[in-house]
């Protein structure tokens, strides 16, 4: 008895509207928090930005953030859990609510009498006349019209008393595709040469019940970068080649910055590229490979090394881009000579030659299966939208042998239900 009562009470508490509200202004104040406060940073980020300030009373530090995982907000089991309870919430309301009322609104509604003070037509007379003609009148103008002895009901606009039933399975399928991409979504970055296999890795957020498939692997087989005239870039691309060992799947695509590839249940997305090293012969030796440095100067990036090939002898070779030209300085920065890739060079009688500057494709690899859920929760919230100007409209028409008499409701489109009265009594009086 008691568990039946406790039942009782929280169905009714997940189905009170001031309820509803709390929750989500209680989720709307922690996302405005998780807005304001950088989300998932290294502890170095918030002593930096949040610093300890001991000469006031009361210091928003990174001690506070971390004390009270204000960087964690979005994962947090609280905010979870009134997720949760808010889509109970609105599911309790949808089906002890929403639904009732668009069942109920479907039913015919008779009224013996309308007072005059409800009356939105009336006029007397005492010849009384067949109902068909103003059946056919509702009709006409698209009413539904339920009819018994001298008491008439129709109403129009029933697809308007869905909006709120979308909105509701909007909300809910949107909290149920975020759960599903917090919970079962992964997130992989690769830096991958050129030319170079690769599996599956190196995740920089995977949820708890997410499953990174094992048997899939990919292979790098060009990376190249497209140019504006005057040098910048313009695009890079990465060839790539995507091997399902299950069930042998393979696909082969050229993915770019907002051109991702989709492989099953991954996108392959195209982030990042970075210069390794160089591959170059000097002298009659064979090819070597040489590692290269980022350098960073007024935001742009170079990537360079230093070649010592005697005594008291070095150069410095500066790249900046995989088909860009290829500087080269003495010991005291001076520069010597510009060429190209695969072009034969003289320095100090030694013959040296580049063969190759070896790059990598930065990838990042998602899976997210809450993305379409969430998506089409933005589909039916639109829907609602549309749905939510048919106006519900309402007509009660008594007639007797003294008179005949219209009462009528709308919840929006006034005006038009306004000339809906007006053309049927105008048919009334044409028949009378």
């Amino acid at each position: 008895m008691i568990y039946k009562i406790f039942r009782w009470k929280a169905f009714r508490l997940l189905g009170n509207l001031t309820f509803s509200i709390l929750l989500l202004l209680s989720i709307s104040a922690i996302s405005i928090i998780g807005t304001i406060i950088e989300q998932d940073r290294g502890i170095d980020y918030y002593q930096l930005k949040y610093p300890v300030n001991t000469s006031v009373n009361f210091n928003f530090s990174w001690e506070i953030i971390k004390l009270y995982q204000l960087d964690k907000l979005y994962s947090s089991w609280a905010f979870i859990t009134i997720i949760i309870i808010f889509a109970l919430s609105l599911i309790t309301c949808t089906f002890s609510t929403q639904l009732p009322s668009l069942k109920y609104a479907r039913k015919w509604k008779l009224r013996k009498e309308i007072p005059e003070a409800q009356a939105v037509y009336s006029q007397k007379y005492n010849i009384y006349c067949t109902p068909s003609p103003v059946i056919y009148s509702l009709n006409y103008i698209r009413y539904y019209v339920f009819y018994q002895k001298k008491y008439i009901y129709s109403y129009q606009g029933l697809y308007g008393k869905l909006a709120p039933v979308f909105v509701h399975i909007s909300l809910i399928s949107l909290l149920a595709g975020s759960l599903g991409s917090l919970f079962m979504s992964f997130y992989i970055q690769e830096i991958i040469p050129s030319g170079e296999h690769f599996n599956l890795q190196n995740a920089v957020q995977a949820g708890p019940l997410s499953i990174i498939p094992t048997k899939i692997t990919g292979k790098v087989n060009n990376f190249f970068i497209e140019y504006y005239s005057n040098g910048s870039i313009k695009q890079f691309y990465s060839d790539l080649t995507i091997h399902n060992h299950t069930n042998q799947k393979v696909k082969t695509n050229l993915i770019s910055v907002n051109n991702p590839l989709k492989f099953e249940k991954l996108t392959i997305y195209q982030t990042d590229w970075q210069i390794n090293g160089i591959r170059l012969s000097i002298g009659n030796s064979g090819p070597i490979q040489i590692p290269l440095f980022k350098i960073i100067n007024k935001n742009n990036e170079h990537w360079g090394t230093t070649l010592n090939y005697a005594k008291n002898r070095q150069i410095s070779i500066l790249v900046t881009g995989p088909d860009q030209m290829i500087e080269c300085y003495n010991i005291n920065g001076q520069l010597i000579k510009k060429f190209n890739l695969k072009e034969n060079i003289t320095i100090d009688h030694i013959p040296i030659h580049i063969d190759n500057i070896i790059t990598s494709t930065g990838l990042q690899i998602k899976q997210d299966p809450g993305l379409p859920v969430v998506y089409a929760s933005f589909f039916l919230l639109m829907t609602s939208t549309f749905t939510s100007y048919l106006s519900y409209s309402q007509l009660w028409i008594i007639q007797n042998s003294s008179g005949i008499y219209i009462s009528g409701r709308t919840n929006r489109a006034y005006v038009k239900f306004e000339e809906d009265v007006a053309y049927i009594s105008k048919q009334i009086s044409l028949r009378t």
